[in-house]
């Protein structure tokens, strides 16, 4: 996983939210704030497929771009007044640029916007991959959705599955609510069961998950839950009421199969609340 200290947003039309929270929480790390827009040109961009980007086609592009980034810049400065932003305008393609960027970086900030062709592009090709190969945690934060009142308050809900999986999620969940000054909610599902027995081994492994990091972020509460609800569902329904979802990706079984397997794109485009997907080293 990355060691990085700059927190870095992806900055397209949808990043309006994710601008705003990223720039809140570098400040809340006292790191640097860096909005990158990537052009990635290509012969139909904009202009129908099969045709040529002209020199006057690349200059509209590239003043677009100028714009997103100075409005980003100004919004990241009235939600976090004092904080280090820098802006950046580069060509080449969106993921392995991005990508690259993962490897020196404290975070990588996106955003997500609601239904129509540029969610399903962005949380179908970029986000995905994103969520899957970054190495620094990836948060995609849904634009336009209301922020309430209490957000800051909420507590940072954390999915557990037993394994190395889970553990670089642990770590980011309880870094997070350090700096928030927040809980921590532990939830470990594996679907429906009427046996005692297992009830009783998903509190073992929930605790064995845990053993050693509440010495290590003493300052966190950390609150215990079980489920035999599907890991999806479970974390839908309990995101609702905290300000960030942090889940494990990579490897093979666990819940990071079942998050990115078959799940991956419903959570990435259901849930509301920001979500972290903390990369397995």
């Amino acid at each position: 996983m990355s060691t990085g200290e700059t927190v870095i947003v992806a900055v397209d039309e949808s990043a309006g939210s994710a601008v705003a929270w990223a720039a809140h929480t570098a400040a809340l790390h006292h790191a640097p704030l860096h909005l990158l827009r990537v052009l990635e040109i290509t012969p139909d961009q904009g202009l129908g497929l099969g045709t040529t980007i002209t020199t006057q086609d690349y200059d509209q592009l590239e003043e677009h771009g100028t714009w997103l980034l100075q409005t980003a810049a100004q919004a990241a400065s009235e939600a976090a007044p004092g904080l280090t932003v820098t802006t950046e305008l580069t060509t080449g393609a969106v993921v392995p640029t991005l990508l690259e960027r993962t490897h020196a970086a404290r975070m990588l900030v996106g955003g997500a916007r609601g239904g129509g062709t540029l969610r399903r592009a962005l949380l179908g090709s970029v986000s995905s991959v994103l969520a899957r190969r970054a190495h620094c945690p990836f948060v995609v934060v849904r634009d336009g959705v209301p922020l309430p009142p209490d957000l800051p308050t909420r507590p940072i809900l954390v999915g557990v599955d037993g394994t190395r999986i889970s553990e670089p999620a642990i770590r980011a969940a309880l870094e997070e609510a350090s700096v928030r000054g927040v809980a921590v909610i532990a939830l470990h599902a594996e679907g429906a069961s009427d046996d005692p027995e297992m009830d009783a081994l998903d509190d073992y492994v929930l605790a064995e998950s845990l053993a050693g990091w509440q010495e290590r972020y003493p300052s966190v509460r950390i609150d215990r839950e079980t489920t035999h609800d599907t890991p999806e569902r479970s974390l839908l329904e309990v995101s609702s009421g905290t300000q960030l979802l942090v889940v494990g990706t990579r490897g093979r079984g666990g819940f990071a199969s079942k998050v990115f397997g078959s799940t991956s794109q419903s959570l990435l485009l259901s849930v509301q609340t920001p979500i972290m997907i903390a990369p397995t080293p």
